[in-house]
């Protein structure tokens, strides 16, 4: 299964919601949830920055690493912009699981427009485009699936927690 799967299902053959193949609720059996967090906020441009600052003190109420927990603001930052953006919803949610190997980030939508989030090669002098390229590039696995009752989808990333390792003082560093 490749890394980014616009499918019902995670790299571990769970879907959006945590369920496996046969259905089973699969966030709190097979992978330990240390901790779990969610807010929602409306659909506007200014709630990024308040998502971003949600995400950052939660995970470092956490004691998570600083490197981790910039990788994973910038990815919320990135899935939350595209669901502000790109969506007919009116508000936003944002969940964040703590698994035994990762970090599971899932931005819920209420309603999006045709087609599925898929990242772009944008010109190299647009302004705009690249955020599922860096979701990707940052994310062990990262996908799209339709939230329950049909309504709005989730899009969710997987980050290791050896995202504590130095990744994002690259990034800072422009490497």
């Amino acid at each position: 299964m490749s890394r980014h799967d616009v499918s019902r299902h995670d790299a571990y053959g769970h879907d959006a919601y945590g369920r496996d193949a046969y259905g089973h609720d699969v966030r709190d059996h097979g992978r330990h949830v240390a901790h779990r967090s969610a807010f929602t906020l409306p659909s506007r441009r200014d709630s990024v920055a308040r998502a971003r600052h949600w995400l950052r003190d939660e995970l470092q109420r956490w004691r998570l690493p600083t490197d981790l927990c910039d990788v994973a603001v910038l990815v919320v930052s990135e899935l939350f912009t595209n669901a502000v953006l790109h969506t007919a919803s009116a508000l936003i949610s944002c969940e964040v699981r703590l698994l035994t190997e990762h970090v599971r980030l899932d931005v819920h939508d209420q309603g999006a427009r045709d087609g599925a989030p898929s990242p772009r090669n944008p010109d190299s002098r647009a302004e705009n485009g690249r955020g599922l390229l860096l979701v990707e590039s940052l994310a062990e696995a990262w996908g799209v699936g339709s939230r329950e009752g049909g309504v709005g989808r989730t899009v969710w990333a997987m980050l290791p927690l050896s995202h504590g390792s130095g990744i994002a003082s690259g990034i800072r560093s422009g490497i």
